[in-house]
This record gives C-alpha cells, structure tokens and sequence, in this order.
C-alpha cells in the first residue's frame, strides 16, 4: 500500500482508562470531612443556605439546585465534568475544579498534576475531528456527472467510520483506515456501475495539535492490496 500526504502527522497520546485519580482524591477528602454538598458550596462562595429548601424562596430554590446538580455531575465523573463543560456565571469547569480542590484542603501541587492530563483528554473529546475517507473511483467513458449519475454512485465512494476513531492518535486512527478501505475494496471493487475502478482512497485529516491546530490535510493512499 502507498501512501502520499501534504503534510507530516502527530501522534498525540490521550488518558484513557487511568482518568479517576483526582476523582478519588476529591471524594476521598469530603468523606473524611464528612462534608454535605451544601456545605462544599458555601464554602466555594456560593450563596446557599443551608436549611430546608422548602422555606427558601423559589429564586434561591433553583440557584441552590443548580448548583448542587453542577457539583454532583462533577463529583460523578471520571473526568470531573471537563468533557461536557458548564458555567454560572461564577466559575468555569476548570476553575469550579480548582476551588473545589482548594476548599478540600487539597495543594495546588498536588491537584494539578491529576488535572492536566484530565484537561489535555477533555480538549481532545471536545474538539478532535474525526477523518473523512472517500474511494477515488475512476469509471468508463459512458459516465457523465450527472446529478443522477452522482447520486448513483455516491453511495460507493463513502467509506463509514466510528466516531470513536477521532479520539484515537494519528498512528491508530491510520491502522483502523486501512482496515476498513481493505473491506471497502473487497466489497465493492467488482459492484460499482459505470466498470468504476477503485485507483485509491483520499483521506481528511484534521490536525490538532501546534500552529495549524484546525487545517484539514488530504492524505492519499493508493490501492495496491
């Protein structure tokens, strides 16, 4: 198999499995100050009160349950909220995290180690691209592009793949490309009207990383199975 490309690939590594740490952390320390959600809140400035939300006013009712809610959803993720970030008008999700931290008594120097590589995956999870794979298919002389014709044949040049892939790095996400143009090409190289001939497959690629974070690079990969 050749492969041609405008530009050099990244290869960037992403926190998978090992994202729970300063999760742990964190409730670990509210255990053992046995502190209420509430009280956590308070203490990160927010002004709640802390009887029954019965005598509170329907207006601090629905700040107090906003804002017990954004703690719960932190406190239930592995990725602490990062990955599907909010704010109310008081804190981002970073800083929500960090002023937790520092309301547990947990030191800047240990936090943020853990909270790096949270971000860092967050980042991905937020903005990767997943590629785009089309078969670059060369048909007989009775072809014209035609809108029919087009729609016709269109079907055949898609190559489909998972959404998962776009959080994979450069070098795995090539792996799973070549798996699927090899199905894609055993499938369909005698099926496709017009005698179509599969010459190769283009593939988009989005980078991610450095000063030309968001260009799309076309990569060509011939198909020599």
């Amino acid at each position: 198999m050749t492969f041609s490309s405008h530009s050099s690939q990244h290869s960037t590594h992403f926190l998978e499995d090992n994202g729970n740490s300063l999760q742990t952390l964190i409730l670990k320390q509210i255990e053992q100050q046995h502190l209420s959600h509430t009280q956590i809140l308070i203490a990160m400035g927010y002004q709640l009160h802390q009887s029954s939300q019965s005598n509170l006013q329907p207006y601090k009712t629905l700040k107090h349950n906003k804002a017990l809610r954004r703690l719960a959803q932190v406190l239930s993720s592995p990725y602490l909220g990062l990955t599907k970030p909010s704010y109310d008008f008081k804190y981002s999700t970073t800083e929500f995290i960090q002023v937790l931290c520092q309301v547990l008594g947990i030191a800047q120097a240990e936090y943020q180690p853990l909270l790096q590589p949270l971000k860092q995956y967050a980042d991905k999870v937020l903005h990767a691209v997943k590629p785009v794979v089309y078969a670059d298919i060369h048909f007989n002389d009775n072809f014209t592009p035609s809108f029919f014709n087009t729609m016709a044949v269109s079907k055949y040049t898609h190559v489909p793949l998972a959404d998962g892939i776009r959080l994979l790095d450069r070098e795995q996400q090539l792996q799973v490309i070549y798996q699927q143009i090899k199905q894609h090409h055993a499938k369909l190289q005698d099926s496709i009207p017009f005698d179509g001939v599969i010459k190769g497959y283009r593939v988009l690629l989005t980078d991610e990383n450095g000063v030309e974070r968001g260009a799309t690079h076309t990569l060509y990969i011939a198909a020599d199975f």
